[in-house]
């Protein structure tokens, strides 16, 4: 009965250490995706028409400076906390610019008045992520992994 109780318990060990060690590396995992997505929120996407938005939530043709269908039902996307004027000044100059095709330094100016704008968003606006985001989550999902790896050493050495 005693040996009974032992394989069940490491097999309890087994299967508790295999799901810390599957959830901490989806929390590092996406973590870090989050994080990595998240510089995206107010960067222009400069793209030929046909290819893929990527995370930008407004991309505008790198030949004509218009908008790509981008968003919902194939209409264009919008910068986050942004008025829909100040979208529209934003496409607005992406057009005047780049009508002929952009070139050189007109797409830093597009960014740049996007940049301003941004800066000048009251902070509830402003996308909010919640305190345990991002880089947070992926460490603690790091910490697990590093905690189930100590636990295995420490079995494994004395075995």
């Amino acid at each position: 009965m005693r040996s009974v109780l032992k394989v069940v318990g490491i097999l309890l060990a087994v299967i508790g250490l295999t799901a810390m060690a599957v959830g901490s590396f989806t929390a590092a995992f996406y973590g870090f995706v989050e994080q990595y997505a998240a510089h995206y929120d107010y960067v222009v996407g400069f793209k030929k028409p046909g290819d893929s938005c990527g995370n930008n939530n407004l991309s505008v043709s790198r030949v004509t400076g218009e908008p790509l269908g981008c968003g919902i039902l194939g209409k264009p996307g919008k910068l986050p906390g942004f008025t829909d004027e100040q979208n529209a000044e934003v496409i607005a100059l992406s057009k005047e610019l780049g009508a002929d095709g952009f070139q050189p330094g007109e797409r830093e100016q597009v960014q740049q008045r996007v940049d301003q704008i941004v800066a000048s968003l009251p902070p509830e606006r402003v996308p909010q992520h919640p305190w345990f985001w991002g880089w947070k989550v992926a460490v603690a999902g790091v910490l697990g992994l590093l905690v189930v790896a100590g636990v295995v050493l420490v079995v494994v050495r004395r075995s």
